[in-house]
């Protein structure tokens, strides 16, 4: 008999007699577009990860990229359509119907340096009246961008002397020396004993983060801390 995905509800365990009803696989893939298709735009820079420079034939050279959300790539040169003689000519990688489904995408030219939306910009080739190439500019202006994840995990240990009873202790940890993080993540914060009650703040910070200690007792107690974070780096 099907079972129940843990996350999503989805049909899983399918064997051949079950009956599995056409609205289970449409979940399937209106989830998977709409989970994997929002991770990807919201966490991944849209741009060439590898090739896809301009070349002296005109055309574009082998590579692959992320473009509107979708990992495109291309194994031999492409042509680029739409060039104009007699002037620079700014070429992007454009989505198509077919960029989701088998990464197919398109190169075309424009004599605007806005291009259509969601495009990711090459660079430009500059032509002559003739149709011969002047220039090419694969330049650092190109959307070049599109790395892969990384993520880093940093940590540390401190202390403050003497904190009064019943008052507050508050301090801020900086780890950019560490690790200074393009989406900060959790904090693990752990203090030796049960004389404070700790408060986090300001973690939504790259580089730092603010602590706010409590002495609940009625003496001057040490406060000895240690704490961790993880997040996604450059």
């Amino acid at each position: 008999m099907a079972t129940q995905t843990e996350h999503y509800g989805l049909a899983a365990d399918v064997v051949t007699d079950d009956f599995v009803q056409p609205d289970h696989q449409n979940r399937v893939a209106e989830t998977l577009d709409r989970v994997v298709g929002n991770v990807v735009k919201q966490l991944l820079s849209a741009g060439v990860y590898s090739g896809w420079l301009i070349q002296e034939d005109k055309t574009v050279a082998a590579g692959e990229g992320l473009v509107q959300g979708c990992w495109c790539g291309t194994a031999t040169d492409q042509d680029i359509t739409g060039l104009h003689d007699g002037a620079v000519n700014y070429v992007f990688a454009v989505a198509t119907s077919q960029s989701a489904p088998d990464g197919a995408i398109d190169f075309n030219a424009q004599l605007s340096a806005e291009g259509p939306s969601g495009s990711v910009y090459l660079g430009s080739i500059q032509l002559d009246a003739g149709g011969d190439v002047v220039a090419i500019d694969n330049s650092a202006d190109a959307d070049r961008g599109c790395f892969p994840l990384k993520t880093d995990t940093v940590s540390g240990t401190g202390e403050v002397e003497a904190v009064p009873g019943g008052a507050q202790a508050s301090f801020v940890v900086d780890h950019a020396e560490l690790a200074s993080f393009l989406v900060p993540g959790a904090i693990e914060f752990a203090v030796e004993g049960d004389d404070f009650e700790v408060e986090l703040r300001k973690t939504y910070q790259k580089a730092q983060f603010e602590v706010v200690a409590t002495n609940q007792s009625s003496y001057p107690r040490d406060l000895s801390y240690s704490w961790q974070r993880w997040g996604i780096v450059e």
